[in-house]
């Protein structure tokens, strides 16, 4: 959301946030970004936090803390976001939430707009707590792109019990594979796009690249570019992160793109 809307392409961001959100800092980071907050706040609760401790090798090990997020099942997209908002989506993102939830939030959009969005998958690290075969299948069938690195795309595969040219030929548009520094793979029928990591000036943290990526990808998209040209935009806002201390510090824009 940080980096769609630096683009200024007016993202809307459901979730749901604890009693903190709005005077934290954290929202008005992303407000005065352009990010439009259609967040579900629990007064009684504190928003969701992650910490992420890297050891010298860059390797992360994770804890989460849900607080507030534990109540995200319960919620509809229609809580914060009216029929009019809805209409207005071309691109959705459904990212690490819990498996009932993103299956719930994907099969309303998709009720609401039918084939008028392009709906992105993109479960991440939750992929192997919360997924069995069944709810992997019913969720893949309502995306148009899976997205994750390489450890994720395995644990789908592993799941599923089979691989990206079945799941292509049961409807999937595309797989996007992630590689960090090594740059990431489009699988699509009958078609395998290589697209190269940007070359970075310094490597000073890889923390967010991946959401920067995701950015730029929906940025693409949007603009009416190809997967592939849609990808390297997402490479590009990947390395800007890289670049800078932080996941949402690295600053572009539309003139620069």
């Amino acid at each position: 959301a940080y980096g769609v809307g630096l683009l200024n392409t007016n993202p809307l961001l459901f979730s749901l946030a604890g009693k903190d959100f709005d005077g934290s800092g954290f929202g008005p980071h992303l407000k005065a970004v352009s990010v439009d907050s259609r967040v579900v706040i629990d007064k009684k609760s504190w928003t969701a936090i992650f910490y992420g401790m890297s050891d010298e090798l860059g390797q992360q090990i994770g804890v989460y803390q849900p607080n507030a997020y534990e109540g995200i099942d319960a919620i509809p997209l229609s809580k914060t976001l009216s029929k009019r908002d809805l209409a207005s989506v071309g691109v959705a993102i459904f990212s690490a939430g819990t498996g009932k939830s993103i299956y719930r939030h994907m099969k309303e959009l998709r009720g609401r707009l039918g084939k008028n969005v392009i709906i992105i998958f993109d479960p991440g690290q939750v992929i192997s707590i919360f997924y069995d075969k069944k709810l992997l299948e019913a969720t893949l069938k309502l995306a148009d792109i899976f997205i994750g690195n390489e450890v994720e795309c395995k644990q789908m595969q592993t799941i599923l019990g089979y691989g990206h040219e079945k799941l292509l030929d049961r409807g999937l548009r595309a797989i996007i594979e992630t590689k960090g520094e090594t740059g990431s793979v489009i699988y699509e029928k009958g078609k395998t796009t290589s697209i190269p990591a940007r070359k970075v000036s310094k490597v000073v943290e890889a923390t967010g690249a991946g959401d920067a990526y995701r950015a730029g990808l929906i940025y693409g998209i949007l603009e009416g570019a190809d997967l592939a040209a849609a990808c390297r935009i997402g490479s590009y806002l990947g390395a800007k992160n890289v670049e800078t201390r932080g996941g949402q510090a690295y600053m572009v824009s539309r003139k620069e793109l």
